[in-house]
């Protein structure tokens, strides 16, 4: 299992994808702490993918606070 920072995420995402993909886990932390797991999807079956296999799902609705989106896209993402 790999732990890599919001930040390198960020900075890194693409390569960060192959690694998973590769069966690579990876957690990601942000302040030092683990926020989520990255894990491949290949080979599940459908049943297994959540809100990949219910469409619906994906119109739940999320707040998000502007610290949250400023870090996951930064500052530029919340002018308007």
């Amino acid at each position: 299992m790999k732990v890599v920072s919001l930040h390198e995420v960020k900075a890194h995402f693409s390569a960060i994808v192959k690694e998973v993909e590769a069966g690579e886990v990876v957690v990601v932390t942000r302040h030092d702490k683990p926020v989520i797991e990255m894990r491949s999807i290949v080979g599940l079956d459908t049943p297994e993918l959540g809100a990949f296999a219910f469409p619906e799902a994906a119109n739940i609705s999320v707040d998000w606070t502007d610290d949250e989106l400023g870090d996951l896209f930064g500052p530029t993402f919340l002018t308007k």
